[in-house]
């Protein structure tokens, strides 16, 4: 019978977490998801690279109290511990540079 009362519980509770979609009153999906500054849309869980002023880091798109936003996931991208590159001087600066 514990079992049973379980496995119920267990059931409810999964399919109380389907239906936490955010409703209008007419029946429709409200969507959430997060934008970057290019304005792309990303959904909820997804983990991008963002460049905010001169830092770049791993974010992940979450909800907090019914607001999507980014989390810091402190974690630094993988083009952010590239070294700087210099660039390299065009053919023309050189020929400027040699008259």
């Amino acid at each position: 019978m514990l079992r049973l009362l379980l496995s119920f519980a267990l059931f409810a509770t999964a399919s109380t977490a389907a239906l936490a979609d955010v409703k209008r009153k007419d029946g429709s999906v409200i969507e959430c998801y997060c934008t970057d500054k290019f304005g792309s849309r990303h959904e909820i869980g997804d983990i991008i690279c963002l460049t905010v002023d001169d830092r770049s880091y791993m974010a992940k798109c979450i909800m907090a109290q019914n607001v999507p936003h980014w989390r810091d996931q402190k974690l630094g991208c993988l083009s952010s511990e590239a070294p700087k590159m210099t660039p390299k001087p065009s053919d023309t600066a050189i020929a400027q540079l040699l008259r």
